[in-house]
């Protein structure tokens, strides 16, 4: 069971260094009380849904649902099998694609400090790649045409000990043979360079690494005092209370974990809810910089839903939802957004068995 003593998180320059690991994290330090209980059948409605997927298998992990101004979060399951040590609401996930979120809003605060454009050139921030005809628009919507560095041959990064950075991403991407490239603008194709490309402008442009500017200009300003990028390098991956699994076979760190931009952000739903709640005003983007990172650039799927800037975008029962779903390595997460009615839910799992947890049904628990 997870031991009740405080383990402090102490916080340096390039992210979150962490004496005796990083949680887990007390409750005392997020203030709910302003917050309403939903009425007694909505709360059963979403707890029934958990407990339900608990028993089956699928869930283990926590939920937070907020609903103007009523909220119900819970947790279920073990952060570590092999303890066992059980989930608590305030525990850090990695957040896996749901962190694309997080880069899209880096992008469009720079260009909102005029700091670049969009429809800039990617080669007048990355010299080095060789690949000249893309735009940071390409990028930001999955219409860049470039291959995703996930899948690059094994030799190409010959050290399974060592983890990657975006500049690693730039070098193997020059490696890549013609046939692998896609030609811009014409046709989406999700790939994760496009996100850890991004990052790496915003390094250059910031003067910082990845994780200190998202600590810097967005953790810090919406109070999310433990949401961070993960560097494993100081933070080892075995010192995370909450760990990936896959029908409870632990995931081994991999050379991968060391990029940022498309995955690595660690944060709880509390944390998440800080974010929805600044989003709904101008603290971190103005109106119009938020209208062009959720306007749809290219349709994904028959349902008419929509790749944007760092988030999806489709419509609900008359109602738009912005979105991003995520996996990586053990880890399922949810953060969806109503910007017709102040709604959200954040749904964050740890162990990959069975199917996906059906979106359209948590949508559902707030109507």
């Amino acid at each position: 069971m997870r031991k009740s003593a405080v383990l402090m998180i102490w916080v340096f320059a390039l992210g979150s260094v962490v004496k005796a690991g990083p949680g887990p994290i007390p409750s005392k330090y997020y203030d709910l009380s302003k917050y309403k209980q939903f009425s007694d059948s909505t709360g059963k409605k979403i707890t029934s849904f958990f407990d339900y997927f608990h028993k089956t298998g699928i869930f283990n992990g926590t939920y937070l649902f907020f609903r103007n101004d009523s909220l119900i979060q819970g947790a279920h399951g073990y952060a570590n099998f092999g303890k066992p040590d059980t989930l608590i609401n305030d525990d850090l996930f990695q957040l896996a694609s749901v962190s694309k979120t997080i880069t899209g809003i880096s992008v469009l605060m720079l260009q909102q400090d005029g700091l670049l454009l969009i429809d800039d050139s990617v080669h007048w921030y990355i010299p080095e790649l060789t690949r000249r005809n893309l735009t940071i628009r390409n990028l930001l919507c999955h219409m860049s045409g470039l291959p995703d560095y996930f899948y690059f041959p094994s030799y190409l990064w010959p050290n399974p000990a060592a983890h990657m950075k975006n500049a690693d991403v730039v070098i193997q991407l020059n490696q890549q043979p013609e046939r692998s490239f896609g030609e811009p603008g014409t046709y989406h194709s999700y790939s994760n360079t496009n996100y850890a490309l991004l990052a790496y402008i915003v390094e250059k442009l910031s003067g910082m690494d990845f994780r200190t500017y998202t600590k810097k200009n967005i953790f810090e300003p919406c109070g999310m005092k433990y949401s961070h990028i993960c560097n494993h390098d100081s933070i080892p991956l075995f010192n995370y209370p909450v760990q990936g699994y896959d029908k409870r076979r632990v995931f081994a760190d991999i050379p991968h974990n060391g990029t940022t931009g498309d995955k690595g952000v660690y944060s709880n739903g509390v944390e998440m809810l800080l974010l929805d709640r600044a989003l709904r005003s101008d603290y971190l983007l103005n109106k119009s910089s938020k209208t062009l990172m959720w306007t749809p650039q290219v349709t994904v799927s028959a349902d008419g839903a929509g790749y944007a800037m760092g988030w999806r975008v489709k419509e609900i029962n008359g109602q738009r939802w912005v979105f991003h779903n995520g996996w990586w390595k053990g880890f399922r997460t949810y953060y969806w957004r109503c910007l017709d009615e102040d709604k959200c839910f954040v749904v964050l799992t740890n162990n990959v068995f069975g199917p996906f947890l059906r979106t359209v049904d948590m949508v559902g628990l707030l109507n």
